[in-house]
């Protein structure tokens, strides 16, 4: 998928329901998420961050924070309570419109379209902290590799980097399976199989992984290293999924 047609998708997403594209819960689909149950949500995450950090013995400087995939600002505002100056980074410019319009931080917050295969926009070493769940999973695998590694370029001497991305599908498909689904793409052109997903699921929304021994050694090859790994639930759809801790070596 290129960064136009993922734009596209992403932004249509944040136009017609931004608050499930960013958590997708079945029960809150069609505009039925309460802008104060969301984004409590985000509340309880980033607790939840800090306590994990705090327990491993990294707490980051507090000058700076990268949110990666912000949406539309769920996790960035409370981050807003630890750090001086929050950034939240996405592809799709509905989703930093609501986040700038639900914004109760002020320039605390600071909210951009991105829509490049880099952070070149930031400076090495730019922040304390850089976070990203339920983002990196949307991505096509080669562009998640590419993105990991400014996470660990843009990272402080002292900061570390946590973000989430599925490894491997839980139960592995059949080799013959395999050759079908490849059979198929082969032979039927994509903006067929896209339609197909459209009309049956209602969006685009692509799942993917890296398996955990590759995202550690793109990690330790680009001077990062991997400081902790926990498996994550969140990706769900029978996806094993991990949370990495990276700090800068």
């Amino acid at each position: 998928m290129s960064l136009d047609r993922l734009q596209r998708t992403w932004d249509e997403l944040g136009q017609k329901d931004p608050l499930w594209a960013v958590l997708t819960w079945p029960e809150k689909k069609g505009g039925r998420w309460r802008a104060d149950e969301f984004f409590e949500t985000g509340v309880s995450e980033v607790e939840d961050l800090m306590a994990y950090l705090e327990k491993l013995g990294r707490a980051p400087p507090r000058e700076k924070v990268l949110d990666f995939g912000c949406g539309v600002g769920r996790v960035t505002q409370p981050l807003a309570a630890y750090f001086d100056e929050v950034w939240g980074v996405d592809i799709a410019p509905s989703m930093i419109a609501w986040a700038e319009h639900f914004n109760g931080e002020g320039e605390r917050c600071r909210y951009m379209v991105n829509v490049a295969e880099d952070l070149a926009v930031f400076a090495d070493a730019t922040f304390g902290l850089v976070y990203s769940k339920l983002t990196l999973q949307h991505l096509p695998p080669a562009l998640a590799k590419k993105l990991i590694v400014e996470f660990v370029r843009v990272l402080h001497p002292r900061g570390v980097a946590v973000f989430q991305l599925p490894g491997e599908p839980e139960r592995q498909r059949h080799p013959r399976v395999q050759q079908c689904r490849r059979a198929i793409r082969w032979f039927i052109p994509e903006w067929c199989i896209r339609t197909y997903r459209k009309l049956r699921y209602g969006h685009l929304i692509e799942m993917n992984g890296i398996p955990r021994d590759e995202v550690v050694s793109l990690v330790e090859a680009n001077g990062g290293v991997a400081l902790d790994i926990t498996q994550d639930t969140s990706a769900g759809g029978g996806w094993t999924s991990y949370r990495y801790c990276v700090g800068r070596r």
